[in-house]
């Protein structure tokens, strides 16, 4: 079941003339700088100190999968040619 509320247009008048005054405030350089500070900076180095050890883990995994890989077609290119020899002089 939903409800349905009707809002009021005094309502809705002055709920959008709040929201315009707050998005005013925000748009300020020095309200940017203090939300920055305060907000977001705190957030992105927890979300990073948190993460960089699986970060850390991905990047070495991918270098060891990426020498792997290189070293396999190596050995494949090297000794394909030295197969192919040996069934051409049968």
């Amino acid at each position: 079941m939903v409800l349905r509320t009707r809002v009021s247009p005094v309502k809705k008048e002055w709920l959008q003339e709040f929201l315009q005054k707050t998005l005013q405030q925000f748009q300020t350089d020095e309200n940017k700088k203090w939300f920055q500070l305060v907000v977001l900076d705190p957030i992105l180095n927890h979300i990073l100190e948190r993460m960089f050890p699986y970060i850390v883990i991905l990047t070495v995994l991918f270098v060891l999968l990426t020498v792997m890989i290189t070293l396999t077609l190596i050995l494949v290119f090297i000794r394909v040619p030295a197969a192919l020899g040996v069934v051409a002089a049968l």
